[in-house]
């Protein structure tokens, strides 16, 4: 049966990620019958710093006088968590896609510090091949219609965006506890093989909280929006309509 979305939803993307990350999905929300009437992307790509993000998301959000949906993927999972803890009255679910919403942990805090030092010593050459598949299923890493996307997005935004958005999200907080006490659901969606955000980790966030609900999505790694655009706007439209 045919789901139309009548809640405006604003869309998050992730590191080194612009509108490429989502056409596919809003391509998927809108066939077989299906709509999204009001959607809004927040470009992340052009922020500077999180107090940028911010005030691109408080834009976006001022676009529509009710309630909206916010629908992060990876990084900017954590930042829609920000933007729907500071405004719990204009929101009217969390979706999380790819994204634990937890601080990060200590090796990955000093791999971003590597990361940065090679951006400023101009020893940064692109992303890999190898990066990439680390970033996908085993079954999507020869597939270039998902390749091709992220490298692009990651050759166009390139090093100065990576910089930037490194910087800007890397001393993170945990927001499990404060989300899980608020009247809206946060909806954690990840693909089986995320290397990212996994499983069991996700298991143990939505564990401890009713408002706190998990989909695992199968044969998807950490890019979801591409890999299983067909399942993950089918599950949208079930949530969110």
């Amino acid at each position: 049966m045919p789901h139309s979305i009548k809640t405006p939803v604003v869309f998050f993307p992730g590191t080194l990620c612009d509108e490429r990350i989502f056409i596919p999905l809003w391509q998927a929300l809108n066939a077989n019958g299906n709509s999204l009437e009001n959607k809004a992307f927040v470009p992340l790509q052009w922020a500077d710093d999180l107090a940028q993000m911010l005030a691109l998301s408080e834009d976006r959000l001022a676009y529509f006088p009710s309630k909206v949906h916010l629908l992060g993927f990876s990084m900017g999972g954590y930042i829609a968590a920000l933007v729907a803890l500071a405004n719990p009255q204009k929101v009217a679910s969390l979706t999380l896609l790819a994204c634990t919403g937890n601080a990060l942990a200590d090796a990955d805090i000093a791999q971003r510090k590597v990361l940065l030092g090679a951006i400023k010593n101009k020893q940064y050459k692109g992303i890999t091949q190898s990066h990439i598949e680390f970033m996908l299923h085993s079954k999507n890493h020869t597939d270039s219609s998902i390749t091709g996307i992220i490298k692009e997005m990651a050759d166009d935004l390139g090093p100065s965006v990576l910089s930037a958005q490194t910087n800007a999200t890397a001393n993170r907080q945990d927001l499990i506890t404060k989300l899980s006490k608020q009247t809206f659901r946060t909806h954690f969606v990840i693909g089986e093989q995320d290397n990212i955000a996994s499983v069991m980790e996700i298991k143990d966030i939505t564990a401890s909280a009713d408002s706190l609900r998990r989909e695992v999505i199968n044969n998807a790694g950490h890019m979801l929006p591409l890999e299983q655009t067909d399942a993950l706007a089918n599950y949208l439209h079930l949530t969110l309509a």
